[in-house]
């Protein structure tokens, strides 16, 4: 994991969004709670011979459509399960958490959809459940019966059939909660949306997109990136996930700018050190994967945030990185001139080698002056080494982890990118650990961004010896080096093998 101060926290829930960036946290349970506030959306299941609360099942699993940020519950009941998909799309102008359930049993069951959490004042009105007087949940019908309590224990109400109304109940400690029952028909889908913390209105969820419409949608966006053909699979999900994750974290920052919530959840989602460091994480992991425009939204995140003098050293160091990016890989103008400066002083002793040869490669074109102080700091550095590379026998785990509901999905595309390509200032290493799992298995990649150019290559093998064919379109070398400059080309599955040639083919030994 490259800078594990800077890794996601896991294991806990599921982060839903958008282009505009993160909306809720879904945990394992499929209970929703938007970034920002105190509430979430819970659920139960009224079968024929219980309710079935999903906090206190047993018999749940979650995880994501097609690995992209949509999440699937699975209830177990009498006969099959309940479902519950989850993403974040829009329901008139406001951004919302749409969630769609499914009955897929052959069966009638009654469903109960609550809000709770810290919450004073908590009604059901109409087709709407509100907290805090504020319309959070819309059902789009009227419910069957409704129930709002003062003690937390709104499942207690449920159990008992409450009739239809409106209800609401109060809590000076923040306990109150509400909740409506409707019945859900076998295989006929019925689909409510909750508020985000920026929601000022709630639209009726009828013309809103399903879950799997939107997860079709992030695949869309997704296949804009690098394409790769790997042998694994875990592998090849964890390229997807972890480029939607990363478009994700690149606008991170920007929509959970209130303070976070949750008390069950399990994780913590706010404009916090984390949201800055995955964002600095998802710049360079989207140039590299060529998607710089989604890369330039989380750098436009962390230069608002070094405005304000917020980044902590690690983050600042990332950033530093995530700019010089910028330069090296896509040729655009880093902004490295005005922030080198203020982010080298926040980063502190965090800056590395590494970074240091970066800044200095960039500011070289952009402001020379100031490169002769970063190259006098790297001189007096320990020596630089290529970009560390996760080995191939952490790979496999690594990406198991990454696509895991809760796992770190940025971890698992961070991590086949350093088996994929290992980047210098004067070479390139093509495939420098790939796992032993995939001797004899072909890998295709086409569009890798590296700071020499666009990297696309092929492994075959001809019994036990590969063979490499690779094609280096060169970047703008206005933009780090001399015209003239050579780049040398060097391949992990022959370390003796070299060459400067940007195109061909070779049976390595």
């Amino acid at each position: 994991m490259p800078d594990g101060e800077l890794a996601s926290e896991g294991g806990g829930g599921e982060l839903i969004g958008d282009l505009d960036g993160p909306l809720a946290v879904v945990d394992r349970s499929g209970a929703v709670a938007p970034v920002g506030v105190g509430w979430r959306v819970v659920w139960a299941v009224g079968a024929g011979d219980r309710w079935h609360v999903a906090a206190e099942e047993a018999a749940v699993r979650s995880g994501l459509i097609d690995d992209m940020p949509a999440t699937a519950t699975l209830m177990r009941v009498p006969g099959g399960d309940v479902i519950l998909r989850v993403a974040a799309g829009r329901a008139g102008p406001a951004r919302a958490a749409v969630l769609e359930f499914v009955n897929d049993s052959p069966v009638a069951v009654n469903l109960a959809v609550g809000v709770a959490g810290s919450i004073r004042l908590a009604a059901v009105r109409g087709s709407r459940l509100l907290a805090d007087d504020r319309a959070v949940v819309e059902l789009g019908r009227t419910p069957g019966g409704t129930a709002a309590v003062d003690d937390g224990d709104v499942w207690r109400a449920v159990r008992a059939e409450p009739s239809a109304g409106n209800c609401e109940a109060r809590s000076r400690e923040g306990r109150a909660a509400a909740a409506a029952v409707i019945p859900l028909a076998p295989r006929v889908p019925l689909r409510v949306t909750a508020a985000g913390v920026e929601s000022r209105s709630l639209g009726s969820p009828g013309g809103v997109g399903s879950p799997e419409e939107i997860a079709a949608g992030w695949r869309a966006v997704v296949e804009r990136a690098a394409v790769v053909d790997l042998p694994d699979e875990a592998a090849a999900r964890a390229w997807r996930r972890g480029i939607a994750a990363s478009i994700l974290a690149a606008g991170r920052t920007e929509s959970s700018a209130a303070a976070v919530v949750h008390d069950r959840v399990g994780l913590a989602y706010g404009c916090t050190s984390l949201d800055w460091g995955c964002a600095a994480r998802a710049a360079v992991v989207l140039d590299r994967v060529g998607l710089p425009d989604e890369a330039d939204r989380a750098r436009g995140a962390l230069v608002a945030a070094a405005e304000r003098s917020l980044l902590p050293p690690l983050v600042a160091a990332a950033a530093l990185r995530a700019l010089a990016s910028r330069r090296l890989r896509t040729g655009r103008v880093s902004g490295l001139a005005e922030w080198a400066g203020p982010l080298a002083e926040a980063a502190g002793d965090h800056l590395n080698p590494l970074t240091l040869e970066q800044v200095a490669a960039v500011l070289e074109t952009e402001a020379p002056a100031a490169a002769r102080d970063a190259r006098r700091l790297l001189a007096e550095a320990s020596p630089i080494s290529v970009s560390r590379s996760v080995a191939g026998d952490e790979l496999a785990g690594t990406a198991r982890r990454s696509v895991a509901f809760g796992g770190d999905g940025l971890d698992g595309v961070e991590a086949l990118l350093h088996c994929l390509a290992a980047e210098a200032e004067d070479h390139l290493v093509i495939a420098p650990t790939l796992p032993a799992e995939w001797t004899g298995a072909p890998v295709d990649t086409s569009g890798l961004l590296t700071r020499h150019g666009a990297l696309s290559f092929s492994v075959r093998w001809h019994g036990t010896r590969p063979a490499l064919l690779w094609d280096l379109t060169p970047a703008d070398r206005s933009a780090t080096a001399g015209p003239g400059d050579e780049v040398a080309l060097r391949c992990g599955l022959d370390p003796s093998w070299t060459t400067s040639e940007p195109a061909g083919e070779v049976l390595l030994s």
